[in-house]
């Protein structure tokens, strides 16, 4: 067994093994040998002559015995060892196992955030979740706005005698328990203060909470408001109760200076009730829906309609976005959105200013507390349910829906409206007074003739001859090679070539007609060049029609007559209806027709849904859209001017250095003026639904 290993060679042995690895032909300089050429040859001397001059190395003496063979060391790893050394196929880079394709790293994990991934994840749910359908969305809608109506009328309740502790102070009608400045500590009158809005706000616990959630996710609106102005109010008292407890007296003893809970509580419960008349506009809305199928006649709105002005038509399509479209944010809404983060920033700068006049620290929480009421008047949240449950209720009684804001948005961008054989001649109000046969064709011939080629046109004529049709077992027949033309038509049925049209158009085609059958009303058919009948039609005018259209010329609005009746015209429409002509346009045959086919794809929105034919409904959901933009912008202006001339009115108070001036917003004066601005606005919605 051979000895160990030393760990180490001593300096001079390892000296003297550098010198000779340093050498030249040492032994890793050394070159490979070539072939020995043969020994006393001319190429063996010349190779030698050639040849450097080696270094003369000591020879090793010659032994018969064979050197034995290097001796080498075979090392083993432990188990450890071979845990990490053993080839693993997760990091194989190329070959059979890995099938030749490059393998990449896993990229390094970034750090989660677990409360960012379970919003994202929410809200993906959100937007994946599919759309309720119109009947049962009908009833959520109308289950919430019952349970908000009856939650508002609590709050109502509620609010009576909170309303009463805060006006009574000075009429000597409360209870001792109930005085605000009795023996300077007024805790029974402020425990019953804060107890009331306590329950008012559980009443509206869900419009608070809206206000909340949208603080969270930093998109504060009115509800956000409202539920500063709760915290204000909550702050304030507490402030009283302190002071009391501690210095033994209030803020100047002064009834005036009353917490403002009676005001919050009062823009809670209208609050409510702005909601409840919301959802409950939805779910008049959402039942017009359900009443139609799935693809129903719909108000569209589209850009550059004609003549590169946007208008209305009517389609028979699938309203798939009209309930997200209908609860979609109001200006109102938006506008709140906008200004809240400012009204917040700006209660407490100026409550800051107002308190620098004075030398108490409540005061402070006083101003706060007065400029927050203020920022949330009882105007905020009816400034756009008080029109659209008016006008809903308006469209729903003629068989239309609107899609609320946005579709009163659509509406007022509006210049034209399409309006087509049946918006004005609805099913009932034409009839085939007689038909006149001419020449050898029989009357069931004419009958089908005239009948294939109204349905193949698509003029609203067919109604007329279609009970007609079905009466006397005619069938229609398909019509080839159709052409409309200015007051006619023709097609060829089988081998026969059809016309239609007015006196007009057959004189035209160089038909003649006999005297004594001409007639403004009537409709001539001719086979194959000759007369063959003559239809006698009767159209016996709506009173819901002409409604709409006198509807429609006060609103200057443009109508286009899309119609394919042979009859319709500008004059028929004067002398039945009692219209303007400069308000009707008429365009050509080929825009009209191709303005009424019903396979022509639209670009635009769903507006309104109808559940009834005529033009009645559709001129009300157009105007009624109208006037939903036209109020609600009114009311919104109430609102604006009510919230900044109370935010001026309460700076001006408070900023004042006696106490009686500053007295004058009381609960009791700032509720007086909040229902005058509300009065205001109410009166303004009650007209928006007449018309």
């Amino acid at each position: 067994m051979r000895d160990p290993l030393p760990e180490r060679l001593p300096d001079d042995e390892m000296e003297e093994i550098m010198k000779l690895l340093a050498e030249p032909g040492g032994l890793f300089d050394e070159p490979a040998e070539a072939p020995a050429a043969e020994s006393g040859t001319p190429e063996a001397d010349a190779a030698a002559e050639a040849a450097p001059e080696k270094p003369k190395t000591p020879k090793t003496p010659k032994t018969s015995e064979t050197p034995e063979p290097p001796e080498t060391f075979e090392f083993t790893f432990g188990a450890d060892f071979q845990e990490h050394f053993a080839p693993s196929e997760d990091y194989l880079l190329s070959g059979e196992d890995s099938g030749g394709e490059e393998y990449h790293f896993p990229e390094p994990r970034e750090r989660r955030n677990l409360l960012k991934e379970v919003f994202l994840q929410l809200r993906k749910q959100q937007e994946a979740a599919p759309a309720l359908p119109p009947a049962k969305a009908q009833e959520r809608v109308r289950a919430y706005a019952v349970n908000l109506r009856l939650r508002a009328l609590l709050a109502f309740a509620l609010t009576l005698p909170l309303i009463l502790i805060s006006v009574a102070q000075t009429w000597g009608i409360l209870p001792g328990f109930l005085s605000y400045t009795g023996d300077g500590k007024p805790y029974l009158a402020l425990f019953f203060m804060v107890l009331l809005q306590l329950l008012v706000m559980l009443c509206g616990i869900d419009v608070l909470g809206r206000g909340l959630n949208d603080l969270v996710r930093l998109k504060p609106g009115a509800e956000t408001l409202l539920v500063f102005a709760c915290f204000s109010s909550f702050l304030y008292v507490g402030s009283i109760v302190l002071r009391s407890a501690t210095e033994g007296a209030m803020l100047y003893e002064a009834v005036g200076f009353l917490p403002y809970s009676a005001i919050v509580a009062v823009s809670v419960a209208f609050a409510l009730w702005g909601y409840a008349h919301r959802y409950g506009s939805y779910a008049r809305t959402y039942k017009i829906l359900a009443a139609v199928e799935d693809k129903c006649d719909c108000v569209v709105s589209e850009e550059s309609l004609w003549g590169g002005m946007s208008g209305f038509s009517r389609h028979t399509a699938l309203p798939e976005d009209f309930i997200p479209r209908t609860e979609a944010p109001d200006i109102v809404s938006r506008v709140m959105r906008f200004f809240s983060p400012l009204l917040i920033v700006a209660s407490i700068v100026l409550a800051v200013l107002s308190a620098s006049y004075h030398s108490e620290g409540q005061y402070f929480f006083w101003a706060l507390s007065a400029f927050t009421a203020a920022c949330v008047p009882i105007t905020t949240f009816c400034s756009y349910p008080l029109v659209f449950t008016r006008i809903s209720a308006r469209l729903a009684h003629m068989g239309a829906a609107i899609n609320g804001w946005s579709g009163a948005v659509d509406a007022a961008r509006a210049d034209v409206i399409v309006i087509e054989d049946d918006d004005l001649f609805p099913a009932g109000t034409l009839t085939l007074n007689g038909l006149k046969i001419l020449g050898d064709h029989s009357f069931g011939e004419i009958i089908s003739f005239s009948g294939s080629l109204l349905h193949a046109s698509g003029s609203g004529l067919f109604k007329a001859l279609e009970s007609v049709v079905r009466d006397h077992g005619g069938a229609l027949r398909p019509v080839s090679g159709l052409e409309l033309f200015e007051g006619g038509m023709s097609g060829s049925i089988g081998s026969d070539r059809v016309m239609m049209g007015t006196l007009n158009f057959m004189h035209s085609m160089g038909i003649q007609v006999p005297p004594e059958l001409s007639s403004k009303s009537a409709v001539f058919t001719s086979v194959n060049h000759d007369l063959a009948g003559v239809l006698a039609i009767s159209y016996a005018p709506s009173t819901h029609v002409k409604g709409a259209l006198l509807l429609l010329e006060d609103r200057k609005m443009t109508n286009i007559l899309a119609v394919r009746d042979v009859n319709i015209s500008l004059n028929l429409l004067r002398d039945k209806f009692g219209v303007d002509p400069d308000l009707l346009e008429y365009p050509v045959v080929e825009e009209r027709v191709q303005l009424s086919d019903p396979k022509r794809p639209y670009h635009g929105k769903v507006t309104a849904v109808l559940a009834r034919d005529g033009l009645c409904p559709y001129a009300e959901a157009i105007i009624g859209g109208q006037r939903l933009h036209r109020f609600t912008i009114i009311n919104l202006c109430v609102h604006l001017i009510s919230l900044l001339v109370g935010l001026f009115v309460v700076f001006y108070f408070t900023g004042q250095t006696e106490p009686v001036t500053a007295a004058s917003i009381s609960p009791a004066n700032l509720l007086v003026f909040m229902f005058i601005w509300w009065a205001a606005q109410w009166l303004v919605s009650c007209f928006s639904h007449r018309y």
